[in-house]
């Protein structure tokens, strides 16, 4: 069993949430829904009659009792929001598709229109992912960031080889939660590097297809 990593002290008894490796033991008491995902960026709302596999989606949003939402991750960023007034969760996959296609913000849009949840009351953690230190890509992908989101999107990117550089996809995600109207003290990052930082994380960069994933879940207690 590898390392579980506990998402920062939210100040709510009402859920339970951690990211850690994919046979993390889930409470008992809390059913347990995940999506086929698919490096997009559509967003199910999770309720009762919802069934345990939620169908194609890489971000899921429930409000109901006693469910707990996860995704799996090997490098992408796992994304766990709540909104504890109005006792809503959320469990994003933000690849760097994903995360070009604005699933993030589509997420804080989702959780406020659905269960009127307000952005500057939310709470974010940004679990496990491949860091700017070792998420090298070809710079083209870093100029989609900045032509869909402007230029701040370079302060999450590192010059390299001619052509490449190294791509921070959390920092990325964290201006994007920022924009969304989340404050800056409510986001935390969450463990290390899935490529360098412990070996006990999954890392599809560094493992290829034997790579296992991490769990991260967040749920409302009954």
């Amino acid at each position: 069993m590898g390392t579980e990593y506990r998402t920062p002290d939210w100040d709510w008894d009402g859920i339970q949430h951690g990211f850690g490796p994919q046979e993390t033991a889930v409470a008992e008491h809390l059913r347990l829904v995940r999506a086929t995902q698919i490096h997009g960026a559509d967003v199910v709302v999770v309720e009762a009659a919802t069934p345990d596999h939620a169908g194609d989606a890489d971000a899921l949003i429930t409000a109901t009792p006693g469910i707990a939402v996860a995704i799996a991750t090997a490098d992408c960023v796992p994304v766990l929001l709540v909104a504890p007034r109005e006792k809503a969760v959320a469990a994003v996959h933000a690849g760097w598709r994903g995360s070009l296609a604005g699933i993030v913000p589509r997420v804080v849009d989702a959780l406020r229109a659905h269960f009127g949840a307000s952005p500057e009351a939310m709470r974010a953690a940004l679990g496990p992912s491949i860091g700017g230190c070792c998420y090298e890509v070809e710079r083209e992908i870093a100029e989609k960031f900045a032509r869909e989101f402007g230029d701040e999107i370079w302060s999450a990117w590192a010059d390299g080889q001619p052509g490449k550089g190294r791509l921070d996809l959390r920092s990325v995600n964290e201006i994007l939660l920022r924009r969304a109207g989340l404050p800056a003290t409510s986001i935390a990052h969450v463990g290390p590097c899935t490529a360098c930082g412990d070996g006990d994380l999954a890392s599809y960069r560094v493992l290829g297809p034997r790579a296992g994933r991490q769990l991260s879940w967040v749920g409302l207690l009954a």
